[in-house]
């Protein structure tokens, strides 16, 4: 039933009834009515007499013609034939049920049905006409909602597809500089070299799992540059100081895993380690509003010409970019007294999305 009635609404009834007020109207006004100058009651009850008619004639030809267009499904109701069909049902069956409710007066014969009839038809084209451009507009909107629909999951899919493409990047260009470490130290001290591999398997066991997310915690993030940091001490000692502010209530924000790993891996390689003296590395976190800033400040050689121009800050850019648009950013600063500043800017939340 919900099938055959499918178009039917509010606004359509609503535009009946202002039909039928019209036509109510235009009987009264009439001088064979005999209704204008005996008085406002009587020409007040004598529209809402002919209201009353009409609207359940308009109605039931509303609903009968919109019952036969769907039934006769999406491919034939735009049929000549189908829509003549439809509207001489409709009028037909509105003549009959005005007839069954005693609105045509007893003393009439066929002949007045008839002219009911017809002077109903007109409407019905009218109404069935109406509604095959409605279905018509409703189905091209749906096809429009379809493709709007099917293009946002194929951007979805393709997004989710390159942020995998570019974490597959992050994780061997990082595991394959800390195992090269390893093997360097190993070579030149063999016990810091196997205290390193400890390390470095206590670390892998906790990293592998987060790697492959697209959310982290900042607490989990810590988590995995503290543990980076302790294999860089081993190998460097002394040279190596490092600090970590992150504030707790920050603790709980969600932010894409290895970017500050790989910042902090950046730091060392370019900045620190080429040092004689070495350095200190700082890692902060702090809310602006409604944007968390991540910093990561190195004491190292500073900004270069190539600075910027690495695999991993291109990638990270580009994470940056698939993740939040134009809401977040990465940037590169002078820090003082020297060395580089690399600060992470983006949403604060603290749910998963």
């Amino acid at each position: 039933m919900q099938r055959l009635l499918n178009g039917l609404s509010w606004s359509s009834f609503a535009l009946v009834t202002v039909f039928c007020g019209l036509q109510a109207l235009e009987w009264v006004l009439a001088p064979k009515a005999g209704v204008v100058g005996a008085g406002a009651g009587y020409f007040a009850l004598g529209w809402l007499g002919r209201f009353t008619v009409f609207v359940v004639t308009g109605v039931t030809t509303l609903v009968t013609a919109i019952m036969v267009l769907n039934a006769a499904g999406p491919a034939r109701r735009e049929s000549f034939l189908v829509g003549a069909a439809a509207a001489i049902a409709g009028a037909g069956v509105a003549t009959l049920v005005r007839y069954a409710i005693g609105a045509t007066p007893s003393d009439e014969g066929p002949a007045y049905m008839l002219l009911v009839f017809c002077s109903w038809i007109g409407s019905s084209v009218i109404l069935v006409v109406a509604y095959v451009y409605h279905l018509r507009a409703q189905s091209a909107q749906e096809e429009v909602r379809g493709a709007e629909l099917r293009r946002g999951a194929l951007e979805t899919q393709q997004l989710a597809t390159r942020l995998r493409l570019l974490q597959a990047q992050v994780e061997p260009h990082f595991l394959f500089n800390t195992l090269s470490n390893a093997r360097r130290l190993c070579q030149s001290d063999g016990p810091a070299g196997r205290a390193m591999l400890a390390q470095l398997s206590r670390y892998l066991r906790g990293a592998l799992p987060r790697m492959r997310e697209n959310e982290t915690s900042l607490a989990d993030e810590i988590d995995l540059i503290e543990a980076y940091l302790g294999l860089q001490k081993i190998r460097m000692g002394a040279r190596l100081e490092t600090s970590i502010e992150a504030p707790e209530p920050l603790l709980g924000a969600r932010v894409p895993p290895m970017m500050l790993a790989t910042l902090v891996e950046n730091a060392i390689k370019h900045g620190i380690a080429p040092l004689a003296e070495g350095g200190s590395i700082r890692v902060s976190a702090e809310r602006g509003g409604d944007a968390l800033r991540l910093t990561v400040a190195d004491t190292g050689r500073g900004l270069t010409a190539s600075s910027g121009a690495g695999v991993g800050l291109a990638n990270i850019r580009a994470r940056l970019a698939a993740l939040y648009g134009n809401r977040a950013a990465l940037e590169l600063q002078a820090n003082a007294p020297r060395g580089v500043a690399a600060v992470i800017t983006l949403p604060m939340t603290t749910s998963l999305a």
